[in-house]
């Protein structure tokens, strides 16, 4: 796990290895040239100096020539040649005047070459005559009033060995190389550190990412800053928090699953019990018998009436949970749709004693935007829960009100109300204030879940103010 603290060391390390040797190159190279171009301008003065001295102070032979510029070059420690103008060797500081004859012709060589353009020529080179490197500058030069063998100089050569360049130049490479080897160490130190730095943050998050691999949620990251690696572990811990609350969500679901269809089957289960009593019992020989037999016919077809609007209701919740039912959004006169329905189910608020009223003085021209048949299985709902859970002689008003770009639609009742407690569940599938009361007037416990679904899909909400014994107040506003 550690492997990343290495790599970023190795990293550094190698590269400053990398620059340190290509510095140390770069500056002993640089360092030559400069030192070697130092020598070239000492040399081309020195020849300018040297040219008057060549006269010996006595005779004027060959000999005397030699050992006069033999002591010359001892003297100012450079190698003096002289050479006529088709290159042959006169005398050489370096060579025996014997040998002289045998050296070969230096008409060709670069610096001579050079020296013929009218330029000082230069060349770097190891001689063969004295087995050393030297640094040649050659000039074409006469000698002032030359006697003698002088007569024939044409070319002036002064010679330096390299020994002492060369010797610079590694001094130069090692100073180089010994800083280099301290910056190296110092590389070592701060790398091992930031890599540290670096890497001992991304060790724990992989650490911690294992542990969330093997399901400890409970796991975080104590990761700090807002550097790459910072963000890094706050978007793991993000990860991990929303993965607690999708596991939270899922069981949760799950649950509401075991309880929907718990609650289903229960439902199912009662009326075709019911159903299946009457129709045994009719069966066994009660169809025969004119007291018992219309009454058990109207109760199995009561039962399968509540059963056919069971499933209706779980096959429209069903299609509003899972998005498969679309809302067509138009305008539509409200007061129009709200007078219909009052119509209609006048006669089942008569039947259970109960007055049902729409307000008097609406405006007829308001249009709201909704489904207007999603909006008439809402009205149904709370028209059918105000009169059947009122009491004789009670009464139900329905009514609107405009609002600033809304307005607002309220069913209002005498009923027997609802407890605080159970007021913020009422919207819950099945869910039941008085189950007994419920199944009596046929209730299905889905009709409100409808209701609040339908509602939320008009980017609204539905308000429940209620009072044990007194009534309720069902409200919701829809856009104009």
């Amino acid at each position: 796990m550690k492997r990343i603290q290495t790599k970023i060391t190795l990293t550094y390390v190698l590269l400053t290895l990398l620059a340190v040797s290509t510095f140390a190159l770069v500056a002993s190279l640089a360092t030559q040239s400069y030192l070697t171009n130092q020598k070239i301008s000492e040399l081309s003065k020195r020849i300018d100096i040297v040219a008057p001295l060549l006269k010996p102070e006595t005779g004027d032979s060959l000999a005397s020539l030699y050992h006069h510029v033999r002591n010359l070059a001892l003297a100012m420690d450079f190698r003096i040649t002289l050479l006529d103008g088709d290159g042959v060797l006169i005398v050489d500081s370096d060579v025996p005047l014997e040998k002289t004859s045998g050296v070969e012709n230096h008409l060709h060589r670069p610096e001579i070459q050079q020296a013929l353009q009218g330029n000082v020529g230069t060349d770097t080179r190891h001689s063969a005559t004295v087995n050393r490197d030297f640094l040649y500058v050659a000039k074409v030069l006469r000698v002032p009033n030359a006697e003698g063998e002088l007569q024939r100089v044409r070319f002036i050569r002064l010679s330096a060995h390299l020994g002492d360049i060369q010797i610079m130049a590694k001094e130069e490479r090692f100073n180089i190389l010994l800083a280099g080897l301290v910056v190296v160490l110092l590389v070592v130190g701060v790398s091992l550190f930031v890599s540290r730095r670096i890497a001992n943050p991304m060790v724990e998050i992989a650490d911690a990412v294992e542990k969330i691999r093997s399901g400890n949620l409970e796991t975080r990251i104590n990761v700090t800053g807002d550097d790459e690696v910072g963000r890094v572990g706050q978007a793991v811990n993000e990860m991990v928090e929303k993965l607690k609350a999708d596991i939270v969500q899922l069981k949760r679901l799950e649950r509401v699953r075991s309880e929907f269809l718990g609650s289903v089957s229960h439902e199912l289960r009662t009326p075709i019990f019911s159903m299946q009593g009457f129709l045994e019992t009719l069966m066994e020989g009660a169809l025969d018998d004119p007291n018992v037999n219309k009454d058990f016919l109207k109760k199995a077809y009561g039962h399968s009436q509540r059963l056919n609007t069971l499933l209706g209701e779980l096959i429209t919740i069903s299609q509003i949970e899972s998005g498969e039912m679309k809302m067509s959004f138009r305008y539509f006169n409200l007061k129009e749709l709200l007078s219909t329905l009052v119509e209609e189910f006048r006669p089942m608020a008569e039947h259970d004693n109960v007055r049902l009223c729409l307000v008097e003085g609406l405006p007829s021209h308001v249009e709201v935007l909704g489904d207007k048949e999603r909006l008439r299985v809402v009205f149904e709902n709370l028209f059918e829960n105000a009169i059947k859970y009122n009491k004789p002689g009670g009464e139900v008003v329905v009514s609107f009100e405009q609002q600033s770009g809304r307005v607002c639609v309220k069913v209002a009742d005498t009923g027997v109300g609802i407890a605080p407690q159970h007021q913020p569940r009422i919207f819950e599938r099945f869910y039941r204030v008085d189950k007994n009361r419920s199944r009596e007037v046929g209730g299905t416990g889905l009709g409100l879940a409808i209701v609040k679904h339908i509602i939320e899909a008009h980017d609204s909400h539905v308000e429940v103010k209620s009072e044990v014994g007194r009534g309720s107040v069902f409200s919701f506003t829809l856009k104009t």
